[in-house]
């Protein structure tokens, strides 16, 4: 044997063994911790080669495999991937007294994470510290300020309502893709929200932020294995492409850019109260305000791009995939179409447009919007990472633990739901047929990275699915089925692909 080969050898020996003892010491260190139950760890890797093995090896969504090992040791859940512990939560309840009680400790997102060291606090929705309760702040302030939970909201979401239901009306009842229209729609909605302006339906700019953003999302995976070993990083980008998943993300905050300068044109052009009346407004004068004062802020130029990209993901695609599934389960199951047809018809007719606000009058419907919610669970989990010490009932959850509210496996737990997998609005309902919340049921989050747009696409969904329904039967095409349980898991849970057909009820 060569002196270079048993260098080599040696070399890799003695790394092994410092992993070894490296792990050995990290187990000594968590033994005063009572932790939660868990599936056997490896010594060294933990859990990671049982996630290697199901995502990379037999192709399982990871987070598939997340939602067996809760559904097994239970609602709370602790697991190890080399170094990093994790603990997995796939009950509501847990969720909220943990994230709500507790929200101090529960408010981050983990460092390590891929799209965190990707993004270096860039953005919203994985940034962390002070320039995310900055921008955290901005937001439920301008929420509040131009109307989100009221009806001047409505009056913009309702102008779209109604322009969307004239374009279905363009396809004849023909045999169509639904995607298009509902994201012209909802990203119409977003961006009267950010600017006070509107995209034509036809706009060949929207459509290319369309299909970037569409492909941006298919590529991301939050729990695959390259989120908690640097070297599984480096081979997740390799092999998922480096450089295409370069250009996506480049050539969206270019066409981001373009949006954000085409607005500062068309504010110097027109100074008209719609134009100062709108979010970007508020953020360019706040950002221009603190340097010519000399303040410390982290509003900038770079922010405000990352900000309005992160409104479209998480405020409008979230939204977007949750009323495709609408539309589908509509399709899908047309006893609970028809009544839900029935129930507006009888309340408000065909032409009335009922407000948010009256949503008491159409309790079958709200039942409807949250058993599709769960049903689908659009956003299938999110991350959380502990800031100190925490602790649930008599289990220990340790500072620097990775904590995954798995929204996916609370709405799919056979322990808290029965006949799981059947579409039921009635588990809305009480015995008199008035709506009633389930505290099994978690969509938006909790704490104080609930989501600030949940009045926002709640008042969407209702919108929307009214308009359809006064106008519209919606259907399969003839022969067609679709398994509703074939969805695809991403950073959302999006519908097998199909088509529809929505055909106009006689006047």
């Amino acid at each position: 044997m060569s002196l270079e080969m048993l260098d080599v050898i040696l070399s890799v020996t003695g790394g092994f063994v410092l992993l070894v003892m490296m792990s050995l010491i990290r187990r000594k260190k968590v033994t005063n911790y009572h932790l939660p139950p868990g599936p056997k760890r490896n010594l060294v890797f933990g859990n990671l080669m049982d996630l290697i093995y199901s995502s990379m090896i037999t192709g399982e969504p990871s987070l598939l495999k997340f939602a067996k090992w809760s559904f097994q040791y239970g609602p709370i859940c602790y697991l190890r991937f080399f170094r990093q512990r994790v603990v997995v939560i796939s009950d509501a309840r847990v969720a909220q007294q943990l994230c709500a009680a507790q929200s101090d400790k529960f408010s981050t997102r983990p460092p390590g994470l891929f799209l965190s060291r990707v993004l270096k606090g860039k953005g919203i929705v994985f940034n962390d510290g002070p320039s995310w309760k900055e921008h955290r702040n901005f937001i439920t302030h301008e929420f509040r300020k131009f109307g989100f939970g009221n009806q001047s909201i409505e009056h913009k979401i309702q102008y779209v309502v109604d322009e969307y239901l004239r374009q279905i009306a363009k396809t004849n009842g023909g045999v169509h893709d639904p995607h298009t229209n509902i994201a012209t729609a909802i990203y119409n909605v977003i961006w009267t929200t950010i600017s006070g302006e509107r995209f034509s339906w036809d706009d060949p700019f929207l459509h290319k932020i369309i299909a970037n953003l569409e492909t941006n999302l298919q590529a991301v995976e939050l729990t695959g294995p390259h989120n908690y070993v640097t070297l599984l990083s480096i081979w997740h980008l390799i092999w998922h492409n480096a450089f295409r998943l370069l250009c996506i993300v480049m050539k969206r905050m270019f066409y981001f850019k373009q949006l954000i300068c085409k607005y500062k044109k068309h504010r110097k052009e027109t100074a008209t109260s719609d134009v100062d009346e709108s979010m970007m407004y508020d953020y360019l004068v706040k950002m221009q305000g603190s340097k010519l004062n000399g303040q410390l802020t982290h509003f900038s130029e770079s922010q405000l791009l990352w900000l309005v990209s992160d409104l479209f993901i998480a405020g409008g695609e979230t939204t977007i995939t949750s009323f495709r599934w609408v539309l589908l389960c509509l399709a899908k199951f047309p006893e609970v179409q028809q009544r839900l047809r029935h129930e507006i018809m009888e309340n408000f007719g065909r032409d009335s447009s009922p407000s948010y606000s009256q949503r008491t009058q159409l309790p079958y419907l709200e039942a409807f919007i949250h058993e599709t919610l769960r049903f689908s669970c659009s956003v299938p989990g999110m991350w959380r990472n502990t800031t100190q010490d925490a602790k649930y009932e008599n289990y220990d959850i340790p500072k620097k633990t990775w904590v995954l509210l798995h929204f996916w496996a609370m709405s799919n737990n056979t322990a808290l739901w029965h006949d799981v997998r059947e579409f039921k609005p009635e588990r809305f309902l009480n015995n008199d047929g008035t709506f009633c919340k389930n505290e099994n049921f978690l969509a938006f989050s909790a704490g104080k990275r609930q989501c600030p747009g949940e009045s926002l696409a709640r008042t969407e969904l209702f919108l929307f699915t009214i308009g359809v329904l006064q106008k519209f039967r919606v259907t399969l095409p003839a022969g067609q089925d679709i398994d509703v349980h074939a969805g695809q898991f991403g950073v959302t849970y999006t519908p097998p692909h199909h088509h529809l057909q929505f055909i106009p009820i006689g006047v």
